[in-house]
C-alpha cells in the first residue's frame, strides 16, 4: 500500500457503512442478549422469543465473535489495514455457524416460517460475504497493507 494514493470518496463511504453496520450489530447483540425472557416477548413475539430461549451458549458466542469481528475490520477498512480481510472472513464463518444452526438445528424456519426468518439472516450473510470480497478487493488494488 502506498499511503499517497489518493483513495475515491466512495471508499471511506463503503467503509464507514461497513462500521456503522456491524455497530449496529453490537447494539443488537448487546439488547437481546441482555433482555429478559419477558422484555423479549413483549419486543419481538413469543415465538421469535422462544428462538433466542433456545440458543445455546456457544452460539451467542458465534453472534458476538460475528459483530465484533466485523466492527474491527470496518475500522481496519478505514485506517487501510490488510488485516480487515481475515477479521471480515471471521465474521462471516461465525455468521454462517450461526444461521446454519439455526435453520439446520433448531430450524427457526419451522417456527416463524420462512418468510419472517429468513429475509434478515440472508441479508446478515450478503453483508458479510460482500464485506469480505470489499477488503480482498481493496487490498489486491494496494489501498490497504
Amino acid at each position: 500500500m502506498n499511503d499517497s494514493i489518493k483513495l475515491p470518496v466512495w471508499f471511506r463511504i463503503v467503509s464507514t457503512a461497513f462500521l456503522i453496520w456491524n455497530a449496529i450489530g453490537i447494539f443488537f447483540f448487546y439488547t437481546q442478549i441482555s433482555m429478559s425472557p419477558a422484555e423479549l416477548v413483549s419486543s419481538m413475539g413469543k415465538a421469535s422469543a422462544d428462538t433466542f430461549a433456545a440458543m445455546p451458549q456457544w452460539q451467542w458466542w458465534a453472534y458476538g465473535i460475528a459483530v465484533w469481528s466485523g466492527t474491527f475490520a470496518g475500522i481496519a477498512l478505514l485506517l487501510r489495514r490488510a488485516w480487515a480481510q481475515p477479521l471480515f472472513l471471521v465474521s462471516l464463518i461465525a455468521v454462517v455457524i450461526q444461521y446454519g444452526y439455526s435453520f439446520g438445528v433448531l430450524k427457526i424456519q419451522n417456527i416463524l416460517g420462512w418468510s419472517a426468518a429468513a429475509p434478515l439472516p440472508v441479508f446478515i450473510v450478503v453483508m458479510a460475504a460482500l464485506g469480505l470480497w470489499f477488503a480482498r478487493w481493496t487490498t489486491q488494488k494496494g489501498w490497504l497493507s
